[in-house]
Protein backbone atom coordinates (compact mmCIF):
# COMPACT_ATOMS: atom_id res chain seq x y z
CA UNK A 1 0.00 0.00 0.00
CA UNK A 2 0.86 3.50 -0.80
CA UNK A 3 1.86 5.53 2.01
CA UNK A 4 1.62 9.62 1.95
CA UNK A 5 4.05 11.28 3.67
CA UNK A 6 5.82 14.42 4.41
CA UNK A 7 8.81 15.98 2.37
CA UNK A 8 10.59 18.94 -0.24
CA UNK A 9 8.24 20.36 -3.26
CA UNK A 10 9.66 20.15 -5.88
CA UNK A 11 11.45 23.14 -7.69
CA UNK A 12 8.94 26.12 -9.08
CA UNK A 13 9.82 28.50 -11.80
CA UNK A 14 7.77 31.86 -9.91
CA UNK A 15 6.35 33.16 -6.89
CA UNK A 16 2.93 32.26 -7.92
CA UNK A 17 3.84 28.80 -8.98
CA UNK A 18 5.36 28.30 -5.78
CA UNK A 19 1.89 29.58 -4.13
CA UNK A 20 0.19 26.99 -6.08
CA UNK A 21 2.63 24.61 -5.54
CA UNK A 22 2.28 25.07 -1.74
CA UNK A 23 -1.51 24.86 -1.94
CA UNK A 24 -1.36 21.78 -4.06
CA UNK A 25 1.14 19.71 -1.35
CA UNK A 26 -0.95 21.45 1.43
CA UNK A 27 -4.15 19.71 0.06
CA UNK A 28 -2.36 16.23 -0.07
CA UNK A 29 -0.65 16.80 3.63
CA UNK A 30 -4.40 17.64 4.66
CA UNK A 31 -6.03 14.70 3.23
CA UNK A 32 -2.86 12.71 4.69
CA UNK A 33 -3.57 13.49 8.09
CA UNK A 34 -7.25 13.74 8.13
CA UNK A 35 -7.53 10.65 6.58
CA UNK A 36 -4.25 8.28 5.35
CA UNK A 37 -2.98 8.54 9.18
CA UNK A 38 -6.73 7.85 10.80
CA UNK A 39 -7.33 4.92 12.57
CA UNK A 40 -10.28 2.56 10.73
CA UNK A 41 -12.27 -0.86 11.13
CA UNK A 42 -10.93 -1.76 8.16
CA UNK A 43 -7.84 -2.21 8.95
CA UNK A 44 -7.91 -2.90 12.63
CA UNK A 45 -8.04 0.09 14.23
CA UNK A 46 -5.20 0.91 12.67
CA UNK A 47 -4.72 3.90 9.86
CA UNK A 48 -5.27 3.26 6.23
CA UNK A 49 -1.54 3.46 6.50
CA UNK A 50 0.15 3.02 9.77
CA UNK A 51 3.57 4.45 8.65
CA UNK A 52 2.38 8.16 6.95
CA UNK A 53 2.48 10.54 10.34
CA UNK A 54 5.86 9.17 11.50
CA UNK A 55 7.50 9.64 7.81
CA UNK A 56 5.21 12.39 7.22
CA UNK A 57 7.38 13.95 10.45
CA UNK A 58 10.37 12.68 9.28
CA UNK A 59 10.11 14.42 5.49
CA UNK A 60 11.06 11.15 3.81
CA UNK A 61 8.96 12.42 0.55
CA UNK A 62 9.78 14.42 -2.16
CA UNK A 63 6.71 15.85 -3.36
CA UNK A 64 6.52 16.99 -7.29
CA UNK A 65 3.53 18.86 -8.61
CA UNK A 66 4.06 18.80 -12.33
CA UNK A 67 1.70 18.25 -15.49
CA UNK A 68 2.87 15.00 -16.54
CA UNK A 69 1.19 14.00 -19.52
CA UNK A 70 -0.38 10.90 -19.06
CA UNK A 71 0.45 9.73 -22.51
CA UNK A 72 4.00 10.25 -21.86
CA UNK A 73 6.57 7.97 -23.81
CA UNK A 74 8.41 7.03 -21.01
CA UNK A 75 11.81 7.11 -22.94
CA UNK A 76 14.96 6.88 -21.05
CA UNK A 77 16.08 10.26 -21.88
CA UNK A 78 12.14 11.53 -20.80
CA UNK A 79 11.07 13.84 -17.87
CA UNK A 80 9.59 11.21 -15.92
CA UNK A 81 12.09 8.43 -16.08
CA UNK A 82 14.81 11.39 -15.61
CA UNK A 83 12.78 12.18 -12.14
CA UNK A 84 12.68 8.50 -11.14
CA UNK A 85 16.01 7.94 -11.76
CA UNK A 86 17.20 11.36 -9.98
CA UNK A 87 14.94 9.69 -7.02
CA UNK A 88 16.58 6.66 -7.04
CA UNK A 89 20.07 8.24 -6.49
CA UNK A 90 18.35 9.95 -3.97
CA UNK A 91 17.20 6.79 -2.04
CA UNK A 92 20.04 5.03 -2.22
CA UNK A 93 21.70 8.08 -0.35
CA UNK A 94 19.54 7.54 2.71
CA UNK A 95 17.41 11.15 1.47
CA UNK A 96 14.06 9.88 0.76
CA UNK A 97 11.80 7.07 1.09
CA UNK A 98 9.29 8.20 -1.31
CA UNK A 99 8.44 10.23 -4.28
CA UNK A 100 5.11 11.54 -5.07
CA UNK A 101 4.36 13.35 -8.39
CA UNK A 102 0.80 15.67 -7.83
CA UNK A 103 -1.01 16.68 -11.52
CA UNK A 104 -2.28 19.82 -10.49
CA UNK A 105 -5.57 19.48 -12.14
CA UNK A 106 -7.86 17.49 -10.47
CA UNK A 107 -9.86 17.17 -13.70
CA UNK A 108 -7.66 14.70 -15.22
CA UNK A 109 -8.79 11.15 -15.98
CA UNK A 110 -8.61 8.54 -13.91
CA UNK A 111 -8.65 5.97 -16.90
CA UNK A 112 -5.57 7.49 -18.14
CA UNK A 113 -3.75 8.04 -15.19
CA UNK A 114 -4.21 4.13 -14.31
CA UNK A 115 -3.17 3.43 -17.91
CA UNK A 116 -0.22 6.04 -17.46
CA UNK A 117 1.07 3.88 -14.12
CA UNK A 118 0.19 0.31 -15.58
CA UNK A 119 2.83 1.53 -18.34
CA UNK A 120 5.54 3.07 -15.66
CA UNK A 121 5.34 -0.10 -13.32
CA UNK A 122 5.73 -2.29 -16.50
CA UNK A 123 8.94 0.12 -17.93
CA UNK A 124 10.43 -0.10 -14.23
CA UNK A 125 10.08 -4.09 -14.50
CA UNK A 126 13.72 -4.40 -15.09
CA UNK A 127 17.21 -2.69 -15.84
CA UNK A 128 17.98 0.01 -13.51
CA UNK A 129 14.05 0.73 -12.21
CA UNK A 130 13.98 -2.66 -11.13
CA UNK A 131 13.23 -2.84 -7.33
CA UNK A 132 10.25 0.09 -7.64
CA UNK A 133 6.86 0.10 -7.32
CA UNK A 134 4.44 3.08 -8.87
CA UNK A 135 0.68 3.66 -7.32
CA UNK A 136 -1.93 5.94 -8.60
CA UNK A 137 -4.15 8.29 -6.65
CA UNK A 138 -7.28 10.20 -7.80
CA UNK A 139 -10.19 12.25 -6.78
CA UNK A 140 -12.68 9.42 -8.44
CA UNK A 141 -10.25 6.45 -7.62
CA UNK A 142 -12.90 3.27 -7.11
CA UNK A 143 -9.51 1.43 -5.05
CA UNK A 144 -11.22 0.11 -2.13
CA UNK A 145 -10.33 -2.13 0.74
CA UNK A 146 -13.85 -3.08 1.74
CA UNK A 147 -15.89 -0.18 1.74
CA UNK A 148 -13.31 2.14 1.65
CA UNK A 149 -11.93 4.21 -0.79
CA UNK A 150 -8.33 4.29 0.04
CA UNK A 151 -6.45 6.21 -2.91
CA UNK A 152 -9.39 9.18 -3.48
CA UNK A 153 -7.35 12.12 -2.79
CA UNK A 154 -7.20 15.64 -4.14
CA UNK A 155 -5.55 15.53 -7.00
CA UNK A 156 -4.36 13.14 -9.99
CA UNK A 157 -0.91 11.42 -8.90
CA UNK A 158 1.47 8.68 -8.86
CA UNK A 159 3.93 7.49 -5.99
CA UNK A 160 7.08 5.98 -6.30
CA UNK A 161 8.67 3.43 -3.42
CA UNK A 162 10.73 0.93 -3.33
CA UNK A 163 9.65 -2.78 -3.22
CA UNK A 164 11.89 -3.19 -0.06
CA UNK A 165 10.54 -1.05 1.63
CA UNK A 166 6.81 -2.02 0.84
CA UNK A 167 8.15 -5.74 1.77
CA UNK A 168 9.34 -4.54 5.15
CA UNK A 169 6.44 -2.12 6.14
CA UNK A 170 3.59 -4.67 4.97
CA UNK A 171 5.56 -7.85 6.93
CA UNK A 172 5.57 -6.16 10.14
CA UNK A 173 2.08 -5.75 9.95
CA UNK A 174 1.53 -9.44 9.42
CA UNK A 175 0.68 -10.22 12.73
CA UNK A 176 -1.36 -7.28 13.23
CA UNK A 177 -4.78 -7.27 12.85
CA UNK A 178 -4.47 -4.52 9.82
CA UNK A 179 -4.82 -7.24 6.66
CA UNK A 180 -8.24 -9.29 8.72
CA UNK A 181 -10.40 -7.52 6.09
CA UNK A 182 -8.29 -8.00 2.93
CA UNK A 183 -9.84 -10.01 0.21
CA UNK A 184 -7.54 -12.46 -1.37
CA UNK A 185 -7.37 -10.49 -4.43
CA UNK A 186 -6.07 -7.54 -2.17
CA UNK A 187 -3.72 -9.77 -0.33
CA UNK A 188 -2.25 -10.86 -3.98
CA UNK A 189 -2.11 -6.65 -4.36
CA UNK A 190 0.05 -6.34 -1.44
CA UNK A 191 2.05 -9.35 -2.40
CA UNK A 192 0.80 -11.46 0.05
CA UNK A 193 0.92 -14.46 1.03
CA UNK A 194 4.71 -14.04 0.59
CA UNK A 195 6.46 -16.66 -1.43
Amino acid sequence: MACFLRGAVGQSLSLASTDRKGAVVDSVLKWSAEFIEQPDDIFGGLPVCPFAQAARLKQTIRFEVRRFAFDDPLEPTGDILRLVREFIRQVRAGRFETLFVIHPDPRQSLTELLAFVARLNSRMAEGEFKGFQTFEAHPESYFRVGNLCTRRAPYPSFQLLSRALLKKSSDSLTDSPYYSRFSPEMLRVVGMPRR
